[in-house]
């Protein structure tokens, strides 16, 4: 793409994101919200104004989804965008028709300001630069004294090619792709709640309780959340119950892994690979520390860089088929949908994110109260979870689509057994199926 033109034209999806448009429905959205909360109420006015600034800056968001002969792609999109009152509806599908060709919505809510997204677009780390963004512009717009302090990218700033590169294709090995087979994972079943309602249930602790915590078990807190993750699930689930069919299934935790920490990346647009916990809880008395052992094993194995190239290869040596590339969309579509419905959707128990240490300049901190991150919970994947921290606020959303909640409760019961002290915020929205 020229550089030049970066602004006005239109480019490819990256690997990761071709699957998306393909597979994603009102039950499966593949959506994802951050939000930061203000100490103020939020002028809708000069949100909007805020928006209009800043995607000037991102012109990679100004784009709506359009059907090839081969691939959908992105064009830029000339239609205005338009800040919406946030609903009930929690990372509902977003549908282009009804957001001006949009793949992403900005709502705003009392102090709260949030971005909901289409995965195809981006991930966690791009779409969190962009709020940052908004949130400067906005603040700047109300008259507050904020400086970027080369933290936040502003209105000043140009569009770097580099925020534009599908990272995967560029690090991808060839002579690396070995497609490892994998086994359907347990599901976690439960009462369906409405179609447009999803259950929300926040823990708010102090994040050097949570790192101590984790230090104490030689774990990264990803790694010790993952395996408190894993614990609760049996508990709840399968513990006394091994022995039916169902529950013989290994649970698998998907854990998206941000390669920017590993490889040097500036894209905006999706670069995350994952790893994945794979247990079956096959006899009544699997232990805490057993679990344990074996995230450390997995994880340890799952960072390695060649595996997180053999994985990023394998993705990419598939888009690179020269059978696949030349099959029209609207038979690839299809395809790829059967296939996904069929296996893909089924390899995952449910996917649970850190998106980490979210940083402002000194100068905004005044400005903000919080930082949260919501994942869609679909009808195959029944439950998701999402953390960011902000200052010393550590924050854990669980999103559910079935009314049930020992998953939830016991899992802060098991941290709150560990001496953490933790606020629950709830939605109740199993209070009124």
């Amino acid at each position: 793409m020229p550089k030049q033109k970066m602004n006005q034209d239109w480019f490819k999806l990256d690997n990761s994101a071709k699957i998306f448009p393909s597979v994603s429905n009102s039950s499966e959205t593949n959506t994802f919200r951050v939000t930061v909360s203000l100490t103020e109420e939020v002028n809708p006015e000069n949100l909007q104004k805020a928006v209009d600034i800043i995607l000037g800056r991102y012109p990679m968001f100004k784009v709506r989804l359009k059907k090839g002969l081969f691939w959908a792609y992105f064009d830029y999109n000339s239609k205005p965008f338009i800040v919406q009152k946030m609903g009930h509806q929690i990372c509902s599908e977003i549908i282009p028709i009804e957001n001006n060709g949009y793949l992403f919505k900005v709502l705003y809510h009392h102090k709260d300001i949030s971005i909901e997204m289409f995965h195809s677009l981006a991930d966690g780390g791009g779409v969190m630069q962009l709020l940052k963004s908004l949130v400067y512009e906005y603040l700047l717009l109300e008259g507050k004294s904020v400086t970027p302090d080369n933290i936040i990218a502003t209105k000043k700033d140009k569009p770097e090619f580099e925020e534009y590169e599908d990272a995967n294709a560029k690090y991808y090995n060839k002579k690396n792709r070995k497609h490892i087979p994998e086994e359907k994972a347990y599901r976690i079943k439960g009462t369906y709640l409405d179609a447009d309602q999803t259950g929300l249930i926040s823990g708010i602790l102090k994040t050097k309780q949570m790192l101590d915590l984790a230090r104490k078990n030689d774990m990264t807190i990803t790694e010790y959340l993952t395996t408190v993750m894993m614990f609760t699930i049996y508990k709840t689930q399968i513990q006394y119950r091994e022995h039916i069919k169902a529950n013989e299934k290994p649970i698998k935790i998907f854990v998206p892994v941000n390669l920017r920490k590993h490889f040097p990346s500036k894209t905006l647009r999706n670069f995350t690979n994952f790893i994945k916990t794979n247990m079956r809880m096959d006899k009544p008395d699997i232990s805490f520390d057993e679990i344990k052992a074996l995230v450390k094993e997995q994880f340890a194995k799952g960072i390695q860089k060649d595996e997180l190239i053999r994985k990023m290869s394998e993705n990419v040596a598939f888009e690179k088929n020269i059978f696949l590339r030349m099959t029209p969309y609207f038979l690839k579509n299809y395809v790829l949908k059967i296939g996904f419905n069929m296996l893909g959707i089924k390899l995952n128990t449910m996917s649970l994110t850190n998106i980490g240490r979210t940083v402002f300049p000194d100068s905004m901190k005044p400005y903000i109260y919080d930082v949260g991150a919501t994942i869609y919970a679909g009808k195959f994947n029944t439950i998701g979870c999402a953390i960011v921290s902000y200052e010393d606020q550590f924050k854990i959303t669980f999103s559910r689509s079935i009314i049930e909640t020992q998953i939830e409760r016991e899992f802060f019961r098991h941290l709150t057994s560990e001496g953490l002290d933790i606020e629950i915020e709830s939605n109740y929205v199993e209070e009124y199926s």
